[in-house]
């Protein structure tokens, strides 16, 4: 019985030792593959990282029938147009602005690529 377990273990770590020593080489040779192509491995991982997307804070000012859209930070003007929803596809066209919170009279509207989201 003493000799089974001990085949097992040894069955095992060898095992273990096998995976290991396959990975390193799948690993070696796909590195050796990229840096025959010129690819950079280190820098394709960095560009696999997540970033956050920057949230605009705007605001919206009315005078007669026209809407002007605002960055609220910088106090700089970004667009005009009659309607919100316009607004919204303007300043995604004219300034790339993808995502930003809008403060409009006394409601917050989301703006999320070129169109208005419900109320915050």
């Amino acid at each position: 019985m003493l000799e089974l377990i001990i085949l097992l273990v040894v069955f095992f770590i060898g095992y273990q030792v096998g995976v290991s020593v396959f990975a390193y080489r799948i690993r070696h040779i796909l590195y050796k593959e990229a840096r025959s192509r010129g690819i950079d491995i280190k820098a394709e991982a960095l560009d696999l990282e997540e970033t956050k997307p920057t949230v605009a804070k705007l605001f919206i000012e009315k005078a007669n029938d026209v809407m002007y859209l605002y960055d609220h930070d910088a106090n700089t003007f970004i667009c005009q147009a009659k309607t919100i929803d316009e607004l919204a596809s303007l300043a995604m066209k004219y300034k790339n602005i993808k995502y930003a919170v809008v403060a409009h009279d006394d409601d917050m509207l989301m703006f999320v690529d070129g169109n208005v989201r419900d109320n915050i």
